[in-house]
């Protein structure tokens, strides 16, 4: 083959301006040249001889494509010189491009080369060009090395030693920030490569992260910002490595990465990436950020920054805007109490400043901590909320943008919380709807929306104001996103109205119908999306005779949605589905057969990304060509968001369409149900998410659908399981156990305890009957902190147990739930797994924990003890000394669970404890009067109750019987109802002298409880009628048949 002709093509190539001759000039080299291995030589000497640096990088990365195909089939005897003449050419190239394209060629044929010893002679040349006296000499051999990590790494493991050696000398490089900078990739290449147990490399790593700073340091000195930028993304990848490379140096990396990040005079792009930096240290390096107390630190460095001002467009970075990123991280991997305390003193001094900057920075600080804090936050509401009330009502716009969603987020995370403070709330939020500034009325959509999904029957005091102005925005707004939000909040408002709502449903509906009928752009399909979602809030809320006549044009509008090309509508589709058969139940089947197809597809669809336009786009490879690459390395980034969020709404709706069509789905369960099992593995967590509740519905829906009695506790399983529960337990259980084992996502690892958790109070021990062990494994994993969840890549520190980021102490909750249940549904024949988990749970029992973990402590305990019954005794004086001391507790609801512990271990142990029933009882007084929550006296009258049942003759009754009295009927916690009249019961039989002496005290609480179905077991309430009827017989003068007993007569 002739060199100079490929040359004078190469040229042609290079030279090119139109698209025609391109395809020409790249089908003839093809045809003439790629297909042949003598390609290989004739680039070679085109990279030796070419004039034109254009055509010699052109030829150089033309030859590493080709060498994968052809190299091996070129003669033995001209490898050698080949080899030879590369190795020469890339040390005389004087353009650093092309250096690089033959650096990379050498690489390709170094990883066929090296594996079968053809090439020994490289890594001595290597090895004397990045020692060589020649600056471009060192530089070519040290990116050599670098590119050859990508293809032999294996074999340079081999030679560590030396390697470290080189570096340690290339890496103060005396003439070449290029050399420099090439050896800290090199060594990130490197990290890669080093497993976490070889110590001996992980030392000599550790000694060169100074000098790699300081090479940044000099490169972001120099206005280098490409080598900068790449030495970041090196710096990036050591956080997020589990061997802990930076822990000799994490507070000077730390505090290195703040002065960037808060430096004026660098790039806004660069002061991002060591911000960003700073997040995944946030994330991965957690632990040892704590045990080094640098979250205060990071906190107030990166605070300042958020005073900066942020570009208009909302989808651009800044560094105000990565910061609040840092922030957030921090958040939701930090124990709050290391954030709140530290951010809200410099939050309220930020308020004062007038600077409108600092109000803002310090509304966005609250905003991004809530979702981490939210727990804590909880406890310090009355003191944020005056703070967001002021920045809602800030002169600045950007400050009331800030406030707005401040509100939006605390709304969102503590919905319960904050509809308490609603009226000092609301006023505030309809001023915002009037503000001049169409981006405020926006944000202040954006904020009422959550705030009025918490709101529940206390919205209907707003709703003429609300909806009169939200219809307005409907039909004026100019922004498209305002209107958007709009018919969000139309829907939050009808959603907590609930039939309140059926006056405006007249109005809005026609206006509702008009956006769901738009066809044409982004801006009417994101309306269209919404009031979709509107739609069925307002269908929920006004129920199905009202809605029944829009049915059918709903429907159609939801279903012709199906073909209009958007993920996002088609989701929007799928929740439509979902509430519209919640609202008409069986009704809704006979359109099953329409929109399942459609679900079905969703689910089982591949999210394949369209082609990234900034990489290389080869025009010159034929459709026979090799890539160098392999296609399966590339297969887990191959995914699409939108369609993913696409597939979490069609797994979602399955479920939901099986609970409510029951056995009218039944022809798509065996279908769904293989995609369902397919999703739990998806790389989205809110895929893995919906198909994981979706399983748990078809289970339960199967439950519903056979002829169940009730659950007996205990196992084996002695209570009829119909075959088909059966056959879904046994694929969905193993399914879910397969998802545990490798869930990295806390948030559903806290799932799947709940999800067991409601199906065994559903469906009790078949649930687990073939899993107790695997389950219970994966139960002591989060205990002990072992699960791939809790993986805090700090694989040298020890976790301080005392503070943990919310999301863990969500995690240990429900684990410590799916204990308790296991209790109740299993019985004493969990005892050996209860033993273990004992320890474990009791050590979240003392004053350095949160009120959280307190709380859960008792409560877990309280119901374990429920459920295990007598099996408790060996543990009896343990859990009494805990009970007793949780019963005088600083916070009212671990006293509430207090009681209710100290009811159920009095009750179920068989050791004798009427010896305790004074100071039992001591503890127990105070919570008779003067608490603030009603369920507290209930659990303290069920406590007493269980006293009085387990030793009557140990209870001074005199004493204790009036103040039981006066604490009934019970306010809220209606289950104690039944301990309490067991105990009432038991009194009335044996005619103690102070229950027969205040009959007509009884009489109310007796009217009052019969009066509310929810009340009373059913057997209880049977008992109590013939106790009033017994009552009657006896005792004439009551005249009981005259009250509002008579009809129970």
């Amino acid at each position: 083959m002739d060199a100079r002709s490929v040359e004078e093509l190469l040229s042609q190539l290079a030279r090119a301006q139109d698209s025609e001759t391109i395809r020409n000039i790249t089908s003839t080299l093809n045809t003439q040249v790629y297909a042949s291995p003598e390609c290989i030589p004739a680039l070679v000497q085109v990279i030796s001889t070419s004039t034109m640096f254009e055509v010699r990088q052109l030829a150089a990365v033309e030859l590493r494509k080709r060498v994968s195909k052809w190299w091996l089939k070129v003669d033995e005897s001209a490898r050698g010189p080949i080899r030879a003449q590369l190795l020469q050419v890339v040390l005389s190239e004087q353009h650093n491009l092309v250096r690089h394209a033959i650096a990379r060629s050498i690489s390709s044929i170094a990883r066929i080369d090296i594996a079968e010893n053809k090439w020994p002679e490289l890594l001595t040349f290597l090895n004397q060009a990045s020692s060589s006296g020649t600056v471009a000499h060192r530089e070519v051999g040290i990116y050599c090395i670098y590119t050859l990590f990508e293809v032999i790494a294996e074999f340079l493991m081999n030679q560590t030693a030396h390697l470290f050696e080189l570096f340690s000398k290339t890496i103060v490089d005396p003439e070449s920030q290029e050399v420099r900078a090439t050896t800290v990739l090199a060594l990130g290449k490197l990290a890669e490569f080093i497993d976490p147990e070889d110590k001996d490399n992980i030392n000599a790593f550790k000694q060169m992260i100074p000098a790699m700073v300081n090479v940044l340091e000099a490169s972001l000195k120099e206005n280098d910002d490409k080598n900068a930028r790449e030495i970041f993304e090196v710096i990036e990848n050591l956080f997020m490595l589990d061997t802990p490379f930076l822990s000799d140096h994490l507070a000077e990396l730390i505090r290195f990465l703040l002065t960037v990040a808060s430096s004026h005079e660098l790039d806004d792009s660069l002061r991002e990436l060591a911000l960003n930096s700073l997040m995944w240290g946030s994330i991965y390096k957690q632990s040892k950020i704590k045990s080094l107390k640098l979250v205060a630190p990071i906190i107030e460095s990166i605070i300042p920054i958020g005073t900066e001002e942020d570009p208009e467009d909302v989808d651009d970075d800044s560094p105000s805007r990565t910061a609040f990123k840092v922030m957030n991280a921090l958040a939701s991997n930090m124990p709050p109490q290391q954030i709140v305390p530290i951010m809200m003193p410099i939050v309220v001094n930020y308020m004062q400043n007038q600077s409108a900057g600092h109000r803002k920075a310090a509304m966005m600080s609250v905003a991004v901590i809530i979702e981490g804090c939210a727990e804590y936050i909880s406890t310090m509401l009355k003191e944020i909320l005056p703070i967001v009330c002021a920045g809602l009502q800030d002169p600045e716009m950007i400050v009331r943008r800030a406030a707005c969603m401040a509100l939006s987020c605390l709304a969102e995370e503590l919905p319960v919380e904050m509809a308490e403070h609603h009226q000092a709330i609301m006023p505030l939020v309809f001023n915002l709807l009037n503000d001049t500034n169409p981006e405020i009325t926006k944000h202040a959509c954006n904020a009422l929306d959550p705030m009025l999904d918490g709101l529940e029957g206390e919205v209907l005091q707003y709703l003429p104001m609300l909806m009169e102005k939200l219809i307005w925005l409907l039909d004026n707004a100019q922004q498209t996103d305002t209107k958007a939000t709009a018919l969000g909040a139309i829907g939050s408002a009808a959603h907590s109205a609930s039939e309140g709502f059926q006056p405006y449903f007249g109005e809005v509906m026609p206006r509702i119908r008009n956006f769901m009928s738009a066809t044409n752009g982004s801006d009417e399909a994101l309306l269209r999306g919404v009031a979709t979602d509107t739609a069925g809030a307002i269908a929920e809320a006004v129920g199905a005779e009202m809605f029944r006549p829009h049915t059918q044009d709903f429907m159609n509008l939801a279903i012709e949605q199906l073909t209009l090309d958007s993920p996002r509508l088609r989701e929007c589709s799928y929740a439509f589905f979902s509430v519209i058969a919640g609202v008409f139940g069986e009704e809704f089947a006979p359109f099953l057969p329409t929109i399942m197809p459609a679900i079905l597809h969703s689910c089982k669809a591949e999210e394949s990304n369209e082609p990234n336009l900034e990489t290389e786009i080869d025009l010159t490879v034929g459709d026979d060509e090799d890539d160098d690459i392999d296609e399966d390395d590339l297969s887990g980034l191959n995914f699409n968001s939108a369609i993913a969020d696409e597939k979490e709404f069609a797994c979602d709706a399955l479920g939901e369409l099986f609970e409510n069509t029951r056995s009218h789905f039944l022809p798509y369960v065996d279908e769904s149900l293989q995609a369902l099992v397919e999703a739990t593995g998806h790389l989205f967590d809110g895929v893995r998410k919906a198909s994981l509740g979706s399983l748990f519905s078809y289970i339960k829906t199967f439950y519903s659908l056979s002829s169940n009695s009730d659950w007996v506790q205990g196992l084996p399983v002695s209570y009829p399981v119909h075959e088909n529960v059966q056959k879904i337990l046994q694929l969905a259980i193993p399914t879910v156990l397969t998802m545990w084992s490798d869930e990295d996502d806390r948030m559903v690892a806290v799932q799947i305890c709940k999800e067991l958790i409601q199906a065994l109070k559903l469906m009790g021990p078949c649930v687990v009957a073939d899993h107790v062990q695997d389950i219970s494994d994966h139960i002591l994993e989060i205990f002990e902190k072992r699960s791939t969840c809790q993986e805090t890549y700090d694989v040298e520190d020890v976790v301080d147990e005392d503070e943990e980021a919310e999301s863990e102490s969500l995690l240990i909750a429900a684990a410590a739930d799916l204990v308790a249940a296991l209790c109740e549904t299993i019985g004493q024949g969990y005892m050996s797994f209860f033993n273990v988990f004992l320890p474990l749970i009791t050590k979240y029992y003392k004053s350095t924990k949160g009120p959280g973990e307190r709380l859960m402590a008792t409560g877990c305990l309280g119901e374990c003890v429920g459920g295990i019954k007598s099996g408790v005794t060996p543990h009896t004086e343990m859990l009494l000394q805990l009970f007793l001391k949780a019963a005088g507790d600083e916070e009212e609801t671990v006293r509430s669970n207090a009681a209710f512990a100290l009811g159920v271990l009095v009750k179920n142990t068989e050791t004798d404890l009427s010896q305790q029933y004074p100071t039992i009882l001591s503890v127990l007084h105070p919570l008779f009067e003067n608490q603030n929550l009603p369920g507290t006296t209930d659990n303290a009258s069920g406590a007493v109750a269980r006293l009085i049942i387990a030793h009557p003759n140990a209870v001074p009754l005199d004493q204790v019987l009036p103040v039981f009295l006066n604490a009934l009927p019970l306010k809220s916690d209606y289950a104690e109802n039944e301990p309490v009249f067991e105990c009432l019961f038991h009194l009335f039989r044996a005619n103690n002298p102070f229950v027969m002496g205040h009959i007509p005290q009884f009489l109310p609480i007796f009217s009052s409880v019969l009066s509310n179905e929810e009340q009373l077991g059913d057997a209880t309430r049977a008992q109590l009628i013939e106790l009033i009827r017994a009552l009657n017989a006896q005792s004439s003068e009551l005249n009981l048949a005259s009250t509002e007993l008579g009809r129970f007569l």
